[in-house]
């Protein structure tokens, strides 16, 4: 029987075939390569061995029994008589071959095995064959055909001229920009000197934005305990930037406004409040619990709606009229806080 045609075709199948008293066939999975003397790329390959001990592997035995219907023990059997006929063989030669499998041959006292060229386990891998590197004549027959001085001739000129405009369009960005801040520096002190509503909107603004900055630092210590003043402290820095911010804005919207139309700022004939402003605060809740707080002094307040920014403006007054505004808030200067001021509002059209 030939026991090596049975060892090859397992070995297609799995990595490692134990032959009792002779040893174990293993594939192993060779990685690809490149022989440099060759020329040659490699693929992923597998690659048979031998190894003389022996393990506890019975796939050879019941492949065997089951492919020619034999008895484990038969099978035994003529695996024994297959190992004795390959060691009785080195007792007259150093090698001894091993049908479909390959040559064994003693190497430093140590039995190892050559593996046969028909053996298909040696390269099913992707079924791949080694590929020779690519030539690199016709690139070199392209590059005689082209002047290389022509060549960085022409790269060195076309990046010149993508300097040349890359310079012109930086250039260019920066004139705009400074002829764009400088038209609008003109139409804001324009407006300032020769409009008198936008004169007196920035007035007011200004005088709302520095007013904000101290009004919770005043109310504070009246409505709560020393421990908190801290906390508001920093939370009124934060407000006061955006108070600013806001201001900025509300500055460049209405300048825009007045440039196309100046005597429209405040139209005299719109309906428009005068709220008395003490505070300000950039979170619903804390606005919320400094209008319960000054309620309980007996003072009304409430949130301004429709006001320009990001701020939530406290009121603790609204008038038709400036000039009952401006009594009230000589009233509240002296009594509760010296650094309130008047907004003109428009009054909601869907007030809550």
């Amino acid at each position: 029987m030939d026991i090596g045609f049975y060892i090859g075709e397992l070995l297609l199948e799995q990595d490692e075939i134990n032959v009792a008293g002779l040893g174990t066939f293993m594939k192993i999975r060779l990685a690809g390569s490149f022989n440099s003397s060759s020329n040659e790329l490699y693929p992923p390959s597998y690659q048979i061995f031998f190894k003389e001990s022996e393990t506890s592997d019975l796939s050879l035995i019941q492949f065997i029994s089951v492919e020619k219907k034999l008895s484990f023990s038969s099978v035994e059997e003529l695996i024994k008589k297959f190992s004795e006929s390959i060691l009785e063989q080195f007792n007259s030669s150093e090698s001894a071959e091993v049908r479909h499998i390959g040559v064994l041959y003693k190497e430093h006292g140590k039995l190892k095995l050559r593996p046969s060229l028909s053996l298909g386990a040696t390269d099913i891998f992707f079924g791949l064959n080694p590929v020779t590197e690519l030539k690199t004549e016709v690139l070199l027959a392209v590059n005689e055909e082209m002047p290389v001085n022509n060549v960085n001739e022409d790269l060195v000129e076309e990046e010149e001229k993508e300097e040349e405009f890359e310079e012109i369009k930086k250039t260019r960005t920066w004139i705009i920009l400074f002829i764009s801040f400088f038209t609008f520096l003109i139409t804001v002190f324009g407006l300032f000197y020769f409009n008198s509503d936008f004169n007196n909107f920035i007035k007011n603004k200004s005088a709302g934005m520095f007013s904000s900055m101290n009004t919770v630092e005043q109310l504070t210590p009246e409505l709560i305990d020393s421990t908190k003043i801290r906390s508001d402290n920093l939370k009124n820095a934060v407000d006061s930037a955006s108070i600013v911010s806001d201001s900025l804005q509300q500055l460049t919207d209405t300048a825009i406004t007045a440039t196309n139309e100046p005597d429209t700022l405040f139209p005299t004939s719109e309906v428009v409040n005068y709220e008395i402003i003490v505070a300000a605060f950039s979170i619903k809740t804390e606005a919320d619990v400094y209008i319960k707080q000054i309620s309980s002094k007996g003072i009304q307040a409430k949130i301004v709606e429709n006001m320009p920014g990001k701020m939530l403006k406290i009121s603790i007054g609204t008038f038709l009229d400036e000039e009952s505004a401006e009594k009230e808030l000589t009233r509240i200067h002296k009594k509760i806080n010296k650094d309130a001021w008047i907004a003109r509002v428009k009054p909601s059209k869907n007030p809550k």
